[in-house]
């Protein structure tokens, strides 16, 4: 099974719940946990795009994602300034700053790319479903 998706998002403040809605179309594919913990994860990076890339209308936001065999790869991508990883602990009372700590927590590994682009990708594995009987 290969199954990707691949989206262009206007840097607006509706991003991320059209990032969310573009994985429904995966749903048939994957179980029920591993899209709630996806949506979840996609909405605070591509959240973080649109607070900190400084994009102006014409630019966007990409959303890639595949998945092959049992791992899911998605990517955001922005072309904004770019930024150094780190994964402070967020303490439980503050309203922001939770993105990357829960990509930490959630994904099986992730990481940033700034190749002229800045990629914020995250994979998570064991995400067949099961077979029929």
């Amino acid at each position: 099974m290969s199954t990707r998706v691949d989206l262009r998002l206007r840097p607006s403040m509706e991003a991320p719940s059209n990032a969310r809605r573009a994985l429904d179309d995966l749903s048939p594919h994957l179980p029920a946990e591993v899209l709630d913990d996806m949506r979840l994860l996609v909405s605070e990076l591509v959240t973080n795009s649109i607070r900190h890339a400084e994009l102006s209308d014409e630019e966007w936001v990409g959303l890639h994602i595949e998945v092959a065999g049992d791992t899911v790869r998605v990517e955001v991508v922005d072309p904004g300034p770019g930024f150094r990883p780190s994964v402070p602990t967020p303490v439980i009372y503050q309203e922001s700053g939770w993105g990357l700590y829960l990509v930490e927590q959630v994904a099986h590994r992730w990481g940033v790319v700034d190749d002229g682009t800045i990629r914020v990708w995250f994979e998570i594995d064991g995400v067949s479903l099961p077979r029929s009987r």
